[in-house]
């Protein structure tokens, strides 16, 4: 039978008011809002207003109840799922008020699964229903419920959107372009130049000497090839050095580099066995005592004085001129060490030093010279005695062998048998501070003492050794230094101190 709109209002109100128990008891429970059931679920339609639109959750229809047969009216047994065929333009019936049930609040529910979510547009669709239920239901009842608030931890189902890759254009890619070729560039000229400075490339052909101290490391050696220009890179060497050791190789000494050389070379020509090593050009002039000789050489470098010293007193240098009675005598090489223009090793051993010397005296003084003492009933060592006191005592070549005349003619008088040689006696007190005196107390004094001194007063060059193999024939016993810088010569004593009296004299 029909249902008329006071029930109708009747059951909307019996609707209402269970909604508003079952929100109050939601609320008492969980504090939280009402939330609408979302698209697919049964249950009441409520009316939701976001903003200033409103959406309402469709209504699930409530499943009519069966159709009694009544009279005249047979019985249609329905099959599961089958739905009720209407003739069109027929009323819908509505079951009895007094034969519909009202579900409470959530029963509907029991063993339905809850929806998870919504459209992602946030709009509920509708599902059919009649004009006038949406209507009344409107004015009816109305909730309040943000969509976007409380739905906000689900993830909207958005299109992926594929990201393009970014394009520099035209322009940037020339720049990019360019920029990597500058590096390029920048990094093969470095690379270069490195090259160039580790294998010597265009290097000037120019010698270096350089000298390696005793406790060296090799940061002072890198510092050192750098200031003499043989490298032009300090990190560079100090990294080759470490690669290959060279601070275990590089020995000290003096040494001659050259420009041109690469790091290799370098390293190696600062070794023990080097093939270049450091030469210095020393000209020992002639007259030269071994002091004056010894003190030169350590001057150049090429020895210490005191290891010369010590080589000259106690070396046996095995040459047949040097008498080995000597040894452990300190001037007994006095005389013998050739004056000559020397190419030294830097730092050399005295042995080598002094055996450079005596092997040119040894070439020297040939089998010619020899023969020639012996004939005349002198010795080596006496002809080079005598050939000392001649280099001291002349003032040119020319009188060389006339004061050599002079000393053989005193040798062998009886009326002046002492040299009276001033030039012994400077001999004597150089280094010391005894002053100039005929009467010094001392062997080489040769105003006091006959004969020849003890030996050499110096070591005689060539013009000497000669005069004193092959002297002038003369009478003379007597000479004296004039004005010019040569001597006067004389037969007697009394001519002797009438020049050293006159103005002629150069003594004074």
């Amino acid at each position: 039978m029909p249902i008329d709109d006071a029930e109708l209002d009747i059951e909307l109100e019996e609707i209402k008011r269970l909604i508003e128990d079952e929100l109050a008891s939601s609320s008492a429970h969980s504090s939280k809002e009402l939330v609408p059931l979302r698209p697919g679920q049964s249950g009441v339609p409520v009316p939701i207003v976001t903003g200033s639109k409103e959406l309402r959750v469709p209504e699930t229809p409530q499943k009519p109840a069966p159709v009694r047969p009544g009279p005249g009216v047979p019985a249609v047994q329905k099959r599961p799922g089958q739905v009720e065929k209407r003739p069109p333009g027929s009323p819908q019936q509505r079951p009895p008020a007094q034969q519909r049930r009202i579900a409470p609040p959530g029963a509907q529910h029991a063993g339905q699964a809850r929806p998870t979510g919504i459209p992602s547009d946030g709009k509920v669709p509708k599902r059919p229903h009649s004009t006038d239920d949406q209507d009344k239901g409107s004015a009816k009842f109305k909730v309040n419920f943000d969509f976007d608030e409380e739905y906000k931890d689900i993830p909207e189902n958005k299109p992926v959107r594929i990201r393009r890759e970014k394009r520099t254009g035209c322009i940037g890619g020339i720049l990019y372009s360019a920029f990597v070729i500058c590096v390029s560039l920048l990094l093969a000229a470095l690379l270069w130049m490195a090259t160039v400075d580790v294998l010597g490339f265009g290097a000037l052909d120019e010698s270096v000497n350089v000298s390696v101290r005793e406790g060296f490391d090799i940061d002072e050696i890198t510092e050192m090839l750098y200031d003499a220009g043989l490298i032009r890179y300090k990190f560079l060497f100090s990294l080759y050095a470490g690669y290959s050791d060279a601070e275990e190789k590089i020995s000290a000494g003096f040494y001659v580099l050259n420009k041109n050389y690469d790091y290799r070379a370098l390293v190696q020509g600062m070794t023990a066995r080097a093939g270049v090593r450091q030469e210095t050009t020393v000209t020992i002039p002639e007259g030269f005592t071994l002091a004056q000789i010894f003190n030169l050489l350590e001057d150049y470098g090429v020895c210490s004085a005191g290891d010369l010293w010590e080589a000259a007193t106690n070396h046996n240098f095995g040459f047949h001129f040097l008498d080995e009675e000597t040894l452990g005598n300190r001037l007994r090489l006095e005389g013998f060490l050739f004056p000559e223009t020397y190419n030294f090793y830097i730092d050399s051993t005295p042995v080598q030093a002094i055996s450079r010397m005596l092997r040119e005296f040894n070439r020297r003084f040939s089998d010619t010279y020899i023969e020639r003492a012996a004939q005349m009933g002198y010795s080596i060592h006496d002809i080079i005695n005598v050939a000392a006191m001649i280099e001291r005592e002349a003032g040119n070549d020319a009188e060389r062998p006339r004061i050599a005349a002079v000393i053989y003619n005193r040798l062998n008088s009886r009326d002046f048998p002492r040299l009276e040689i001033d030039a012994t006696i400077h001999y004597a007190i150089a280094g010391t501070d005894r002053p100039f005196s005929t009467d010094l107390d001392d062997p080489f004094n040769t105003y006091i003492h006959r004969g020849l001194p003890p030996g050499p007063i110096s070591n005689p060059g060539m013009q000497s050794i000669r005069a004193a193999l092959y002297p002038d024939s003369t009478n003379e016993f007597f000479y004296a230094l004039n004005r010019e810088g040569t001597h006067n010569f004389f037969r007697t004593y009394a001519q002797h101190t009438a020049f050293v009296n006159s103005a002629q004299y150069g003594g004074r």
